[in-house]
């Protein structure tokens, strides 16, 4: 299921004690990318390089981007040459891709839901957002998502 907020599709509020995330789905796990990270929404891709060649790429205008499965990332079948759907992310100077099965909604929740911790142990996600259900959504640190194995 995918998160959900009140404010949902509302415009942005300007207020700084409210966090705006994309919502990115890998197999039925939804992530978490601060809106400030996200460069672009993209539709399905395929990929330059395939994944047994170094590690997927992709051109976009020009430029070669490495690609974080974020399928193979959290422990399910990678992607090989094709993906439903990315998000590209800054990282720190550079520019990635994040391949994903699905893109959802931008939402925004107050930021006391952020928490310093990661409950599911994922490698490339620094914090967590507490949701109204008492489930919690991984909040992926895009710099982490260079080093992921």
């Amino acid at each position: 299921m995918q998160p959900s907020s009140s404010s949902a599709g509302s415009p942005a509020s300007p207020s700084r004690s409210f966090f705006e995330y994309l919502a990115v789905r890998a197999g039925e796990q939804w992530f978490a990318v601060d809106v400030q990270a996200a460069v672009e929404i993209r539709g399905q891709e395929t990929f330059d390089r395939p994944v047994g060649e170094g590690g997927p790429r992709l051109t976009v205008r020009g430029d070669a981007l490495r690609v974080a499965d974020l399928r193979r990332l959290s422990g399910l079948t990678p992607f090989t040459y094709t993906c439903p759907a990315m998000t590209l992310v800054r990282a720190g100077v550079d520019v990635i891709g994040l391949a994903v099965d699905e893109v959802g909604d931008i939402e925004s929740v107050p930021r006391k839901q952020l928490r310093a911790a990661n409950p599911l142990g994922y490698v490339f996600c620094s914090q967590s957002i507490a949701m109204a259900d008492n489930g919690e959504i991984p909040l992926i640190d895009p710099a982490l998502l260079i080093g992921a194995p």
